[in-house]
């Protein structure tokens, strides 16, 4: 849901962006397409291959839905079909289907994709007053109730760009907030985040995106300089963040078989080393793949405008 936040924000502000200079269908569609099947294909092929070895050559635990964990008790038996890889190629996982394989977290992917129609549908509806093409398709919220929770979510983040624009629009000049303040909204968003874990209320995702769209909205005002030892990370997040967001259950579900059987690891040092070598190796993988898949987004996205008709302004095209 926070991921959700931060989405809202910077698809919002590319839609605006593009109203502004003139709006194409065709092009934000081949954009945010080609964004997303380059990793999303290659998760599919690479985590199906990695569940079907489980499943079928090695008939771990874990994969045939032995080991009564809380994140993976699906037999994946009914998940590795034709028709969920295709589903999951239609971004219907979590919608009207099941995410394929042992790729659980790939339904946000599909949540994502469907608030990519959904923002600019209705942006273009209200700027040039004439109802969108791609407005119907909210009516998939009316089917899958969480997608549409999920939308709430996701425009948190609109409501902090939208915030952010008007506060640049007054001529007053900008305020900074002090370190107090960042410190008890931080103090305060991260307290609604365990209470979540502890006790179930009412509307809670909407409730945290809201808490968290605080957050960002303070931060962003407080205009902070990343520090020097966060530039690494901060890069690896912008080029491959995806990637190992798309590949990494997998690639620990089939670790997980290899070395555990139907008991979970007990804690201590040698789980504790298992568990560092795992996560260092699938981040290694997934770093080593967004080479082949996020870093060439620009240069498929260039190829494929070639064949795209121009942008024009203020049309529904």
């Amino acid at each position: 849901m926070l991921f959700f936040v931060l989405s809202g924000y910077w698809i919002t502000r590319s839609v605006l962006k593009r109203l502004d200079t003139g709006w194409s269908w065709p092009r934000y569609l081949a954009d945010r397409l080609v964004r997303l099947y380059l990793v999303l294909i290659p998760a599919l092929i690479l985590g199906g291959l990695l569940d079907a070895v489980g499943y079928h050559v090695l008939e771990t635990a874990t994969h045939r839905a032995l080991t009564d964990t809380f994140v993976l008790k699906t037999n994946l038996g009914s998940t590795l079909s034709a028709t969920t890889f295709l589903a999951n190629m239609s971004f219907l996982q979590g919608v009207l289907a099941r995410p394929f394989g042992s790729n659980g977290p790939l339904w946000s992917v599909a949540y994502e994709f469907w608030y990519y129609f959904w923002f600019p549908a209705l942006a273009v509806t209200v700027r040039t007053r004439r109802i969108s093409a791609f407005l119907p398709t909210l009516l998939l919220g009316a089917i899958a109730s969480p997608l549409a929770i999920g939308f709430l979510c996701w425009l948190a983040g609109s409501a902090v760009y939208f915030a952010e624009r008007r506060a640049a629009s007054t001529k007053r000049p900008a305020t900074r907030p002090s370190a107090v303040t960042l410190s008890w909204t931080a103090a305060g968003a991260a307290i609604l985040l365990i209470l979540a874990r502890l006790v179930d209320f009412a509307f809670e995702d909407v409730v945290l995106a809201a808490a968290f769209a605080v957050v960002l909205r303070v931060t962003l005002s407080a205009r902070l300089e990343l520090p020097r030892c966060m530039i690494g990370l901060a890069r690896f997040g912008a080029q491959a963040s995806f990637t190992l967001y798309a590949i990494h259950f997998p690639l620990i579900a089939f670790a997980a078989g290899l070395i555990i059987g139907r008991e979970r690891l007990e804690p201590g040092i040698l789980g504790l080393i298992w568990v560092v070598v795992v996560v260092a190796t699938v981040v290694w993988l997934a770093h080593g793949l967004s080479t082949i898949t996020e870093a060439r987004t620009d240069t498929v996205r260039q190829w494929v405008s070639r064949y795209l008709p121009r942008q024009t302004h203020g049309r529904d095209t």
